[in-house]
C-alpha cells in the first residue's frame, strides 16, 4: 500500500511561451491526484513521448517529492488503510503549507492579551518589552524562536540591571536596585511561553496532521526561580500560626494581618476578590468568580467558599469600621488605599515590617496562598482537590465543564487545613 510521486506534465497544457507547467502525480490504492509545482519544462526537457527527462528538472522535482514524502512518512501502514487518496493530498498540502507559515510573535501577543484585565496583561507586557530590548526590534517569526535564542534571552535578562517600565510608550530605565537572579527571566519565559503556546492551539491542528507551529522549545527552558523572590512563597505553619494569634496595636498592621490571615482561611482567596466581594452573611457561602483566572475558564473560574467560623473574628474587625461604604464585604481595606493595587502593595510593606520584628523572612500577601496549598498537600489533600481548592486554570479539562465540581469535598480540605491551628475563638 505505496504512495507514489512521479513529475509529470500534461502534453496539451502547453503555455504561451512554449513551456509546460510541471505536476508531482500522487497514487494511492489506485487513484491519481495532480499537485501543482513551480517548475516548467521546456521542449528540449522532455522526450518525443512527452516525459520528462532533464536531469537537472527531474533533481528540482525530486527535492518536491522528499517533502512530500515526508510530509507522510509518520503514517503507519494501518493508518492508511483507512484513508483515500484525497486524505493523503491533502495531509501534503497542509505539511507543506505548514513550511511558509508566518506570524510575527507580538502581533499575536497584542491579539492574545486583547480584553484582558491591566493587572494580568501587565506581566505580560513586561515580558514582551525585555524581548523587545533584547532583540532590539518589535518583531519576531515564531518560526525563529529556538531554545538556543531563548537561553540567550535568559542570560541577556540576569545580565540586565534592574528596569522599571513607566508610562505606556515609555522605554524601561535602570532602578540601580538589586535584582534577584533569575526571578525577572523565569517570569519573562513563563509569560513568553503561555503565548506562544496559545498560538500553537489557535492554528495547528494536531487531527489533521496541520502543525504550522512546531513543539514549543519554551518547554525545554528552565529557570530555576530563587525562593526567597518577592515573598511568594510558603511561610510554613509555625510562622502562620504566629501569624494567626498575632498581637498589634498598629491599627493599620492589624488590618493588614487580618486580611493575610481570612486569605488563608478562605483557601489564599485573593485580594482582588477580597476587595471586590459583595456582604457575606456570618458562616454563609461565599460565591465569587476568580479575578485572575474568570477568563480562561469556561466556568468563569467559579468558586464557593463557606466562610469558616474560625475566620469569624478576622471578618468583624475588617468588616466593622466604616460600615457606612455599602455593597463591600471588607471596607476597612479602604483605610489602606483606594485601589486594590495600592492597597496590595501597603498590605505587602505592613506584613514585612510585621515578620521583621517577628525575626521571620518577609513574605507578602500572595505567600497565604502558596502556605495553604503547601500545608493541604504535605496532609494528605490530593493535588487535583488543592487545584479545585485554588481555582487554578492550568487542568481544567472538558470533564469539569460537564461534571459538577464537589463544593463538600473542597470545603471538607479547607476544614481539615484549618483545623492543624489554633484560633482566636479557641483561646
Amino acid at each position: 500500500m505505496l504512495v507514489t510521486f512521479k513529475p509529470i506534465i500534461i502534453p496539451g497544457n502547453r503555455r504561451s511561451d512554449g513551456t509546460w507547467a510541471v505536476y508531482i502525480r500522487v497514487t494511492f490504492k489506485g487513484v491519481c491526484r495532480r499537485l501543482p509545482t513551480n517548475l516548467a519544462a521546456a521542449p528540449s526537457d522532455l522526450t518525443r513521448a512527452g516525459r520528462i527527462k532533464s536531469a537537472d528538472l527531474l533533481e528540482r522535482a525530486g527535492v518536491l517529492v522528499a517533502r512530500m514524502r515526508g510530509a507522510i512518512q509518520d503514517l503507519t501502514v494501518f493508518e492508511l488503510e483507512a484513508w483515500d487518496v484525497d486524505r493523503v493530498v491533502g495531509r501534503i498540502r497542509d505539511r507543506l503549507g505548514a513550511e511558509g507559515f508566518r506570524l510575527d510573535l507580538f502581533v499575536w501577543a497584542d491579539r492574545y492579551l486583547a480584553g484582558k484585565g491591566a493587572s494580568t496583561r501587565r506581566t505580560y507586557d513586561q515580558a514582551l518589552a525585555a524581548l523587545e530590548r533584547y532583540l532590539g526590534r518589535r518583531e519576531l517569526d515564531v518560526n525563529a524562536v529556538t531554545r538556543s535564542m531563548l537561553l540567550d534571552f535568559v542570560d541577556y535578562i540576569n545580565a540586565e540591571p534592574k528596569m522599571h517600565k513607566g508610562r505606556a510608550g515609555d522605554a524601561a530605565t535602570a532602578t540601580g536596585k538589586e535584582k534577584a537572579p533569575g526571578a525577572a527571566a523565569a517570569r519573562h519565559i513563563q509569560k513568553l511561553g503561555h503565548i506562544y503556546r496559545a498560538a500553537k492551539d489557535r492554528y495547528n491542528d494536531e487531527d489533521s496532521g496541520r502543525i504550522l507551529i512546531p513543539r514549543s522549545p519554551f518547554d525545554s527552558v528552565r529557570v530555576p526561580v530563587p525562593r526567597s523572590a518577592g515573598g511568594q512563597r510558603s511561610i510554613g505553619r509555625d510562622a502562620m500560626q504566629r501569624a494567626i494569634l498575632a498581637r498589634t496595636d498598629d491599627p493599620r498592621e492589624r488590618i493588614a494581618l487580618d486580611a493575610f490571615v481570612l486569605s488563608f482561611a478562605l483557601m489564599g482567596a485573593n485580594l482582588a476578590d477580597l476587595w471586590a466581594a459583595a456582604p457575606v452573611p456570618d458562616g454563609g457561602l461565599w460565591i465569587y468568580h476568580r479575578q485572575k483566572t474568570k477568563t480562561r475558564r469556561v466556568d468563569g473560574a467559579e468558586m464557593r467558599v463557606t466562610v469558616p467560623s474560625a475566620a469569624a473574628p478576622f471578618v468583624a474587625r475588617l468588616g466593622a469600621p466604616m460600615r457606612q461604604i455599602r455593597g463591600v464585604w471588607l471596607p476597612a481595606l479602604r483605610q489602606l488605599a483606594t485601589t486594590k493595587d495600592i492597597c496590595t502593595a501597603k498590605i505587602n510593606a505592613l506584613l514585612r515590617r510585621w515578620a521583621e520584628r517577628e525575626g521571620l523572612p518577609g513574605f507578602t500577601f500572595y505567600a497565604a496562598r502558596h502556605t495553604w496549598a503547601t500545608i493541604a498537600r504535605a496532609h494528605g489533600v490530593e493535588k487535583a482537590t488543592v487545584d479545585e481548592c485554588l481555582g487554578h486554570v492550568g487542568d481544567f479539562a472538558l470533564t469539569d465543564i460537564y461534571a459538577e465540581r464537589s463544593w463538600d469535598q473542597i470545603n471538607a480540605a479547607n476544614a481539615k487545613v484549618l483545623a492543624l491551628f489554633r484560633w482566636p475563638s479557641q483561646d
